[in-house]
């Protein structure tokens, strides 16, 4: 097992963070507002905004450090900036959209379908209508696959390989022989039950027991498609001799008391806390707790489980391996977070119809002014820890809405009552496609060499084909509008030095080198 250094944190932060909410309550009058379950982050009309209310749950943390802070008590966790923003009711009604979606992402991914591709067994996507070629499911089933992945170790004379697991669910395997794994699920829910809530359309390319050793498990926050009880419990069960669990405060007393887990195993941190694994080399790899821009929710999980009663979080890895003097490699996992709140039914850009790859640029989009502003967040974990080499970063909204609409997919488009929403509403807790390629170029702007990113979040717990093919499509253009290369796969661009950027979407069990 690697050893763990004690958990320092960067020097000057403000006391006490912005994101903490302290006692006493100033105005027990309100009530927080419903954050709703994980697959319902979008849908929380009732109550007050988190930028009107306290929250009023209680968390209790393995550290008792951790507990008081300037002699006040932690009640909750709060997004510090004016980029959160919960949409109005007015502001959801104004997002839904009914009928048959006529995106131009969704054909610009369609049509890089070959028709003479087999559907391999291992990706039978639990869609309808996988025989007719001409149909969306066919189409997503052949652009989205599930391989078996390869789990040997990062060769010599590469810095990393990262395989993609389904969902948010990333393997890191480090030149320094460290292996993480980033928010495993391979259940078949996202759910407190196994009776309802979001099923797999896509089944994982492997079960735990087939993960190479695990060293680390990094945990974004608390909702059910990135932190699974049985997937969490598989890798301790395989890894008893070496595994330590990271989470953001407040989980780690639900894993322990609730769980099961080792106390000494489990390793609560909060934003811009780091702590070194030595041992494994000469060298260490150092993780580090950063900031994101969600909430929590977790029903059964106790009061850690109350509406923004536990932390949310990304993570940053760094290894300390140089090897002839080189720099060290940086790996960001952006969890699940959000970025910006767009107000305007059209955003983000669109494609022209029947736009494709190598067809020249339309003239850019004039900018329309935004109510709210980014997320800052980003920009900071870059300038306090350093440019990302790869990026880990979600590109899709997830199940929100789609669950709902799972429900009635079996009507046709123009007669579904149950609408899908526009993709801006979301954007404060959920990044689509466009500002995952702005958070890519913003996290890496000043970075020495070229980067890479890698989609997550994405292709899994996806209810209709078209979520598939529209944040295929979305994702292309958006690099393509942003000049950021897009690939589904490595293709030896980024090492012929052809692109300084490349964001990837890569199918399900493959891994990339880099």
């Amino acid at each position: 097992m690697l050893d763990i250094s004690p958990i320092t944190s960067l020097p000057g932060l403000e006391k006490p963070p912005k994101h903490h909410i302290l006692a006493p309550i100033l105005n027990p009058a309100k009530s927080p507002g419903s954050t709703w379950p994980s697959f319902f982050p979008s849908l929380s009309f009732g109550g007050p905004s988190q930028e009107e209310v306290t929250h009023k749950g209680h968390i209790s943390t393995l550290d008792k450090k951790k507990q008081v802070d300037q002699k006040r008590e932690i009640i909750g966790f709060q997004n510090p900036w004016p980029s959160w923003h919960k949409p109005t009711k007015s502001e959801m009604l104004a997002s839904f959209q009914w009928g048959p979606d006529t995106d131009p992402c969704i054909p610009l991914a369609a049509s890089y379908a070959l028709p003479a591709r087999q559907i391999p067994p291992i990706s039978q996507p639990s869609y309808s209508d996988l025989s007719n070629p001409e149909s969306a499911a066919s189409k997503a089933a052949r652009l989205l696959t599930v391989q078996k992945p390869d789990f040997t170790p990062c060769p010599v004379g590469k810095k990393a390989k990262v395989t993609w697991l389904g969902h948010a669910s990333m393997l890191l395997q480090l030149s320094s022989g460290v292996s993480v794994v980033f928010d495993p699920i391979f259940s078949q829910r996202c759910s407190p039950s196994e009776y309802f809530g979001p099923i797999r359309t896509y089944q994982p390319p492997c079960q735990v027991g087939d993960l190479p050793r695990i060293d680390a498990v990094l945990i974004s926050h608390n909702h059910y498609d990135h932190l699974d009880q049985e997937s969490v419990m598989g890798i301790w069960e395989n890894n008893k001799d070496r595994v330590r669990f990271f989470v953001p405060l407040g989980i780690g007393k639900m894993m322990v008391d609730m769980w099961g887990l080792p106390k000494e195993r489990v390793v609560e941190m909060d934003w811009w806390d780091n702590v070194a694994l030595t041992g494994l080399t000469q060298e260490s790899v150092k993780v580090w707790c950063t900031p994101a821009q969600h909430n929590c929710w977790r029903s059964g999980s106790g009061k850690s489980g109350e509406p923004n009663g536990s932390l949310w979080a990304s993570w940053m890895v760094e290894d300390l391996q140089s090897g002839d003097g080189e720099e060290l490699y940086r790996v960001f996992f952006g969890g699940d977070t959000g970025y910006q709140f767009h107000t305007d039914p059209a955003w983000p850009p669109l494609p022209p119809t029947n736009w494709k790859r190598g067809d020249p640029l339309p003239p850019a989009e004039k900018e329309k002014p935004e109510d709210y502003p980014p997320c800052p967040a980003f920009k900071e974990i870059s300038d306090n820890i350093g440019p990302p080499d790869l990026l880990l970063l979600p590109i899709s909204v997830g199940a929100s809405f789609a669950y709902l609409r799972s429900f009635t997919t079996w009507m046709p488009d123009w007669g579904n009552p149950m609408p899908r929403h526009t993709q801006g509403v979301t954007g404060a807790n959920h990044m689509p496609p466009w500002d995952a390629v702005r958070v890519f170029k913003e996290m890496t702007e000043g970075g020495k060499g070229k980067a890479v990113a890698v989609g997550l979040h994405w292709g899994t717990f996806a209810t209709e084909p078209e979520e598939v093919l529209k944040t295929l499509g979305g994702l292309e253009w958006a690099c393509e509008r942003q000049g950021v290369g897009f690939g589904r796969g490595w293709d030896g661009k980024h090492d012929e030095g052809v692109e300084d950027k490349v964001f990837l979407a890569v199918n399900q069990g493959e891994s990339i080198l880099v």
